[in-house]
């Protein structure tokens, strides 16, 4: 998938140790962003390594641009029935003060490029968000997710097809 990464992007993904646990949980959305966590909260990673705990499999990594934590993801791939694969993109979180800037694109970017690598290509890659979510929306539509008419509570279902 080409990025359009910008030349002073240096991201990667770090996996969260005793090391660096405390820092994941520091980062901070917007206030206005807590309603887009079902749970309600600026400070989302503490939500995800606790889900990542109970669903084994799950992955919680650090985004990093350069040495500096910037957010997080969470996502896990499942073996259905028929052999085939499902990814599922729990949470993207990325601390307000690197918001707005491209990271939240070439992240999911990276993301994808990277369960693909992990499941193969033959899967599906689904997420969800809350309808008022309109820079969500517009960042997985850009990236080629589309809406299923699925709905996990209040929010709304996207697939990569």
């Amino acid at each position: 998938m080409d990025s359009g990464i910008s030349w002073f992007m240096s991201l990667s993904f770090k996996e969260i140790t005793a090391d660096n646990y405390h820092e994941l949980i520091d980062l901070e959305v917007k206030p206005d962003q807590k309603d887009c966590f079902y749970f309600k909260s600026t400070k989302p990673n503490v939500m995800s390594l606790a889900e990542a705990y109970v669903h084994k499999g799950s992955k919680v990594l650090a985004v990093h641009d350069d040495d500096t934590m910037i957010g997080s993801i969470f996502y896990n791939v499942y073996n259905l029935p028929d052999g085939k694969k499902e990814a599922w993109i729990t949470r993207l979180m990325l601390d307000h003060r690197y918001q707005g800037k491209g990271f939240g694109r070439e992240t999911m970017i990276m993301l994808i490029d990277r369960i693909k690598s992990e499941a193969g290509e033959s899967l599906r890659i689904g997420l969800s968000y809350e309808p008022e979510n309109i820079l969500a929306k517009n960042l997985y539509d850009g990236l080629g997710f589309e809406a299923s008419g699925e709905m996990i509570g209040e929010q709304i279902i996207v697939w990569l097809p």
